[in-house]
């Protein structure tokens, strides 16, 4: 029983090990980066077709927030066309309230028109 195993550790073993020329590793580490880059193509046409979620753009929007405490704030969210008030610590989210009628959120171009403000004003 001891010896029967003895040819196939004699087939493990390499026989003569020849040395890898410099261009044989190039051209094996192009061959790998282009498998894994295809790889990566292959599954992410794979996700595609499985209509997978990709981003919750346009889904969920932060309308407003304040800061109660270090970890402590409230929250107003859109989901959809409802708002919904929320209250989020370190111990995790609550619904507070669903907003009957929806409250405005600051307009987008109002950053952009303070940081050129900012941007004008001459350093002293």
């Amino acid at each position: 029983m001891r010896y029967t195993l003895l040819p196939l550790l004699w087939l493990s073993l390499p026989l003569a090990a020849e040395p890898i020329s410099s261009g044989e590793q190039l051209a094996t580490t192009i061959a790998t980066l282009v498998g894994v880059v295809a790889l990566i193509l292959v599954l992410a046409l794979a996700a595609r077709k499985m209509n997978l979620p990709t981003k919750l753009v346009g889904k969920i929007r932060l309308i407003a927030s304040l800061p109660l405490g270090t970890k402590e704030r409230v929250a107003v969210i859109q989901v959809g066309e409802q708002q919904y008030l929320i209250g989020v610590s370190g111990g995790g989210i609550q619904l507070l309230d669903k907003l009957e009628s929806p409250i405005e959120g600051p307009q987008g171009g109002e950053f952009a028109k303070v940081l050129a403000k900012v941007g004008r004003e001459p350093k002293s």
